[in-house]
């Protein structure tokens, strides 16, 4: 794959799209450094050896304030250091693109700037979901943010691959805008038909704006493709899903 310009870096943040509020993204992914030194046999120690701890990850967005009800600023501000948001991150948020997703806490907040200038903001979030965390998952966009009104499978089935015995499934709905009510299944196959599909992963019923982190799904599981199916919906909702193994 050749390099390519950071002009579509989606963030999708709970129920809330923050792509075109932001000019700036950074995901950084950490491993505490430990060191593991020992006593060598004389004259063999020169340095220190290492082994990775605990996983760290956040996410720092910056762009443009907007204020008003259903806006950046109202989004960012609700959500601090309160409720467990589902965060989204991928190159350019299209069906089949890497995205990276994790439960994050948001805890830091920064807006207003200098007179006569647009106004900036930032935003901090950092994983946080008590001492199960599984930190970043990197997997894939099966939806890109759409509208949907009927039942049925939508989105891309993507071939994430089998899920290992030590491994599991993990899955994130994101539902911007909502109608009624709204029910979904992630599924998988070992064909891109969906020919025989096994349900993994129930998403609802969801009623209200937000991120849902579906409950991760042990391996062994020997197929390897997966898609999104919505089972029952009354009104439009807007909603967008991922899925990655770890």
């Amino acid at each position: 794959m050749s390099t390519f310009a950071a002009n579509n870096i989606t963030t999708w943040f709970g129920g809330y799209d923050m792509t075109a509020d932001t000019n700036q993204t950074t995901m950084p992914i950490e491993y505490e450094a430990l060191i593991s030194t020992t006593m060598g046999p004389a004259g063999t120690r020169t340095a220190h050896s290492r082994v990775a701890g605990l996983e760290s990850v956040s996410s720092q967005v910056a762009g443009f304030a907007q204020f008003g009800v259903g806006l950046v600023d109202e989004a960012a501000f609700n959500a601090l250091g309160g409720t467990v948001q589902v965060i989204t991150h991928s190159h350019d948020g299209v069906e089949g693109s890497p995205a990276y997703f994790y439960q994050s806490r948001a805890f830091t907040y920064q807006v207003f700037g200098d007179v006569g200038q647009l106004t900036p903001f930032n935003l901090t979030a950092q994983a946080s979901k008590g001492n199960g965390s599984p930190g970043a998952i990197r997997g894939a966009v099966l939806k890109t943010k759409a509208n949907v009104v009927a039942t049925g499978a939508t989105g891309t089935g993507n071939q994430l691959g089998a899920v290992a015995a030590d491994q599991f499934l993990y899955a994130a709905l994101h539902v911007f805008g909502v109608g009624t009510t709204i029910t979904a299944v992630l599924e998988s196959d070992d064909n891109s038909g969906f020919t025989s599909a096994t349900t993994r992963a129930t998403f609802g019923p969801i009623t209200a704006a937000g991120g849902t982190w579906a409950t991760r799904v042990p391996g062994a599981i020997t197929d390897t493709w997966y898609r999104l199916r919505v089972t029952a919906i009354t009104g439009t909702f807007s909603i967008a899903c991922v899925a990655g193994i770890k």
